[in-house]
């Protein structure tokens, strides 16, 4: 099978990653890659020779845009990852635009044109497949589920000596509303008089300064620290180094419908996880089996971290059983090999 990969994706974006890293390992899978930055730089006659030798269009993650653009210059299966919807991110869980302005029916409708346009879209769970479904009008024939994963060749464990005494808990993203950074602060300014007990946040965006600000000056909590960005290697050492992980806890709805790439990075790196019960959650992680899923609160993430401090043999327990799940049926060369299947499927006219 030959996939051409096109659009103005980033090629380092984590949930494109896993795919390109995984499609390259599989030997019977030819892909090539036609990217591009915009109007500019886009050269039609090149894509649709490339677009000729393929049996399958695939447009990665956020090129809802490119979508109509390369539809009408191809008759070849197009398989569309949108990842988001651009609807729901902008003006529920930013909250940057008016529901009821113009510029939220712009973007309902890219959303709607871009999915309705793709011969099959692939959803990172089945709570967002339902949402594409219900909300955006998308037909469910249309609509497979093909989880996020984790490259295991860039996330593992590693036998490395701990540099702190402390009980290190440890959280990386970018600050964005559905991951409740917020009610982080919240639990370490609970555990504050826990001298064992260190936060730390890596990473920034949306709401870090604010978040920061919030601990830091207003809060004047001592135990907790924000490492800033780091990359690759650097944040595999780093979060090798935490005792347990935080997932999310906002309040969005988008927050109720997705795995984030953080917990499946935990969980590759043998960690015990402790993140908010939610439906995409629940599609993969069982509570007390792989995971401790708590209600979101400060109060219930505060508990199951010092219940986690306190009992060595249910973090190793958590740890191992999260591992084994996913890097077994969660690794990239899975991802991959899902999103293979699905292609062969909307080749056969599935």
């Amino acid at each position: 099978m030959k996939i051409l990969v096109a659009g103005q994706f980033d090629p380092h974006y984590n949930r494109s990653r896993v795919i390109f890293d995984g499609l390259e390992l599989i030997p019977e899978i030819e892909v090539s890659y036609y990217r591009y930055t915009g109007s500019k730089d886009f050269d039609k006659k090149k894509f649709k020779q490339l677009a000729e030798t393929a049996d399958v269009v695939f447009i990665p993650s956020f090129c809802h845009r490119d979508v109509s653009r390369l539809r009408y210059l191809t008759k070849k299966p197009i398989v569309f990852d949108p990842l988001i919807s651009r609807y729901l991110t902008k003006v529920f869980d930013y909250k940057t635009i008016s529901p009821y302005s113009i510029r939220a029916l712009k973007n309902y409708l890219k959303d709607k044109i871009a999915m309705s346009l793709a011969d099959m879209v692939v959803c990172d769970t089945k709570a967002h497949l339902n949402y594409f479904k219900t909300v955006i009008g998308i037909n469910e024939n249309k609509l497979r589920v093909l989880p996020v994963g984790v490259n295991t060749a860039d996330y593992f464990p590693m036998l490395m000596q701990k540099e702190t005494s402390f009980f290190d808990v440890g959280f990386y993203g970018s600050f964005i509303p559905l991951q409740g950074c917020f009610t982080i602060i919240e639990a370490a300014r609970l555990l504050e008089k826990e001298p064992a007990i260190r936060f730390h946040l890596i990473g920034d965006g949306f709401d870090f300064e604010k978040v920061k600000f919030t601990a830091l000056e207003k809060y004047k909590l001592t135990n907790i620290s924000f490492p800033g960005w780091l990359n690759g290697t650097e944040l595999n050492l780093a979060m090798n180094q935490f005792d347990c992980c935080l997932g999310i806890f906002g309040e969005t709805k988008k927050a109720d419908l997705v795995i984030p790439n953080k917990v499946y990075h935990y969980a590759a790196l043998k960690k015990p996880i402790i993140t908010k019960r939610t439906t995409g959650i629940l599609e993969v992680f069982t509570d007390k089996k792989d995971a401790l899923l708590v209600e979101g609160s400060p109060e219930s993430i505060a508990a199951a971290i010092l219940q986690l401090k306190n009992d060595e043999a249910e973090r190793k327990k958590l740890g191992e059983n999260t591992f084994n799940l996913i890097t077994g049926q969660y690794n990239h060369i899975e991802i991959a090999r899902k999103l293979v299947a699905i292609c062969r499927e909307v080749m056969n006219g599935i």
